[in-house]
């Protein structure tokens, strides 16, 4: 009888023990998820549509490297619909190959204002000759663009780059990013199409052109568009570039090269370079060129994420198609913290959301500036980590 009452007692203890145990892992479990830091799980397959718009280091006010930042856009897919009330609970992430999740913050959809709905965009556009067919067409489309962007409730800058063989700075063949629309009219009004019937022309480097940083002395024999015309990017804008061309571009090395009339030392960049020069400052590179030169384009625009557009299909909808896209992006805005601070470095991201209708993730690279101030970056590391 004794026997069987410690074996009951056993027993209770047991299951009180087991009871307590499970409620503890469910307020654990329930914690980890409730902004805590926690590894995803890899996730077999899809079971809603789930894609990573973009990603950067500087796309915030306060997103310095090693604060990344992703625009993402979780759908249902029985309607394509985006699934709202999505919180910094839903979302994990896997930064920089280490395992570690760091999430900090989450704005979602609904949320996100005119303050951090902003864009900073720069067609960069081919006018040799033989645009001449496409050129008009391009600049109505583009004026056209500008008001679609002034009733949106993006907060924009709009601008433009020129180039042939060469980065092309006369009069009316630039234009700083600008808010006014009507100034942007006017100016890429005047553009006409000259010279080129030559082959390749230069249009990583002009993209480098317009992309390059203040500090970027040595990336580019043309110089950066923001040391020539006195502007800076902001910090809080999304950059979008927008490559109109009806040929293939220059390469680094070429001894033939016609670029070598304008710079001694030829183009600088090749396209993987640039691809990681535009991840690394969280800029999107759309393109639009001829379809038989889709392999050579199309990494640059995807790889970034953007899109190819052939410029033989419709080129009059293209921009519009464009101008669409960028006016929806960024349903969701969600900000993490990197411990790694390594210069130059290519780094793979996979982002998990679990939401009631299902889970997904993917998966992105981005990498980190070539430059790193190792004490800054730290103070942004630790003060991330408090908030």
């Amino acid at each position: 009888m004794k026997r069987s009452r410690i074996l009951i007692l056993v027993l209770a203890v047991i299951i009180i023990m087991t009871a307590i145990s499970c409620d503890l892992i469910s307020s654990t479990v329930e914690s980890m998820f409730d902004g805590g830091f926690v590894l995803p799980p890899e996730i077999a397959s899809n079971t809603i549509d789930f894609t990573i718009t973009g990603v950067g280091t500087g796309l915030r006010g306060y997103d310095n490297f090693p604060s990344i930042t992703l625009f993402v856009t979780p759908k249902n897919p029985a309607d394509d619909m985006v699934i709202p009330n999505l919180v910094e609970a839903d979302f994990f992430d896997v930064i920089d190959d280490n395992g570690e999740a760091r999430p900090i913050e989450v704005t979602p959809r609904g949320a996100v204002t005119t303050s951090n709905k902003m864009a900073d965009i720069v067609f960069v556009i081919d006018t040799t000759g033989s645009m001449g067919g496409y050129l008009s067409t391009m600049v109505t489309k583009a004026q056209d663009f500008a008001d679609t962007l002034s009733g949106s409730d993006i907060d924009y800058r709009i601008g433009y780059v020129t180039f042939g063989d060469d980065i092309r700075k006369s009069v009316h063949e630039r234009l700083a990013p600008t808010s006014n629309v009507d100034t942007f009219k006017t100016e890429i009004g005047y553009l006409t199409a000259y010279g080129g019937a030559d082959g390749p022309e230069n249009q990583i480097d002009a993209i480098d052109y317009a992309r390059a940083g203040t500090g970027e002395t040595t990336s580019n024999p043309a110089g950066s568009f923001q040391n020539d015309l006195s502007f800076l990017y902001r910090d809080a804008a999304i950059r979008m570039f927008i490559l109109i061309t009806d040929i293939d571009y220059h390469i680094p090395g070429e001894t033939y090269s016609d670029v070598l009339g304008y710079y001694s030392t030829g183009v600088s960049n090749t396209v993987t370079q640039e691809i990681a020069k535009l991840n690394s400052s969280g800029s999107v590179c759309y393109v639009v060129a001829p379809s038989y030169y889709e392999d050579d384009y199309v990494s640059l625009a995807t790889n970034t994420g953007g899109t190819f557009y052939d410029i033989g299909s419709d080129f009059a909808g293209i921009i519009d198609d464009i101008g669409e896209e960028i006016t929806t992006r960024g349903d969701y805005m969600i900000t993490f913290m990197t411990n790694d601070f390594s210069p130059s470095k290519v780094h793979t991201l996979r982002l998990a959301v679990h939401t009631s209708l299902g889970d997904a993730q993917a998966v992105t690279t981005y990498t980190s500036p070539s430059v790193v101030n190792y004490d800054r970056a730290m103070e942004i590391y630790e003060r991330g980590l408090q908030e």
